[in-house]
């Protein structure tokens, strides 16, 4: 999964999920990036709401239907991407974290773009475990723009990264045990079902109707096919 530099007072890995049977964890991390009311609302209630509408509306109906579920499934794949290798720094001393997104080969966008962030502009952390896996959230005490909000970190450095936040003042919060981690497969199941297996059961229903979403798939398919196993 990684490969961390020891040296004080830096911290530096390399952490990735990669391949298609990284796809997964890659969306049920993604999945923790979100507010509670912002993620129920787009992707439990707006899309129920739209099946709804789809059922009832007549042609159109399940047309938009299908354009929201293409739209929301391409940014949930596109920003998982983030997760399929990622490198980060981290200066104790300085404050100072530099992370790097190099996201798919192939992918729809590239980055590999650094991004320096100040720890004196984060305020709360959360790190949730998901198997073997342990990623952590940033939360700033106020609006930002081009920072990263989330990343892996590997076993062998969580340690000194968790007491170098300390250090600077921010919160920690956990979730490391299976059942404190529940919530993140309760929204890895609706994301699934909502984006996953229903839209591809109206199909049968609408089918003239579902090509926006069928075009979002077998688009995505390709790309992640070709990332490898």
């Amino acid at each position: 999964m990684s490969d961390s530099n020891e040296t004080e007072p830096e911290i530096a890995w390399t952490a990735d999920v990669n391949g298609l049977r990284g796809l997964p964890m890659r969306i049920a991390f993604n999945g923790v990036d979100f507010g509670r009311v912002l993620w129920w609302g787009v992707f439990a209630v707006a899309p129920l709401a739209l099946l709804i509408f789809g059922a009832l509306a007549g042609d159109s109906g399940p047309f938009v239907y299908s354009m929201y579920c293409a739209v929301i499934l391409t940014a949930v794949l596109q920003s998982s991407e983030r997760f399929v290798r990622m490198s980060v720094t981290v200066d104790g001393d300085a404050g100072g974290l530099e992370s790097t997104y190099h996201m798919g080969d192939p992918s729809l966008f590239r980055s590999d773009e650094d991004v320096t962030t100040s720890l004196a502009d984060v305020e709360a952390a959360r790190f949730v475990t998901l198997r073997d896996r342990t990623a952590v959230r940033l939360s700033y005490g106020k609006s930002v723009v081009n920072k990263p909000s989330m990343f892996l970190v590997p076993d062998g450095v969580e340690s000194r990264f968790r007491e170098t936040l300390r250090r600077h003042d921010v919160s920690i919060r956990a979730d490391s045990t299976p059942k404190s981690a529940d919530w993140v497969w309760v929204r890895f199941a609706v994301t699934a079902l909502f984006f996953g297996a229903i839209p591809l059961g109206t199909v049968v229903v609408w089918p003239a109707g579902s090509v926006p979403f069928l075009l979002a798939v077998f688009g995505h398919a390709a790309f992640v096919l070709r990332q490898g196993w």
